[in-house]
């Protein structure tokens, strides 16, 4: 028997939503939802609105190679 689980966005991350002060936002320690396509202030690992795992490093790679430096300068 499946269990069927729709990830959808439910507005809660609003509350969290995290204002831009730079150009890196993770070095900032804010996390991305795919859901609700949204960057967000939360200390856990999951989405407190609709439960994904939330992104915690650039996808792109040029991004990441920059995201990488700075860290280990940190």
């Amino acid at each position: 028997m499946f269990m069927l689980i729709i990830m959808t966005c439910k507005k809660i991350c609003l509350d969290h939503k995290a204002e831009n002060f730079g150009k890196n936002r993770y070095l900032n320690n804010q996390k991305r939802c795919q859901i609700c396509e949204i960057f967000i202030q939360w200390e856990g690992t999951w989405c407190p609105c609709c439960g994904h795992m939330l992104r915690t490093h650039p996808r792109n790679s040029k991004s990441r190679k920059k995201f990488d430096i700075l860290k280990s300068r940190h």
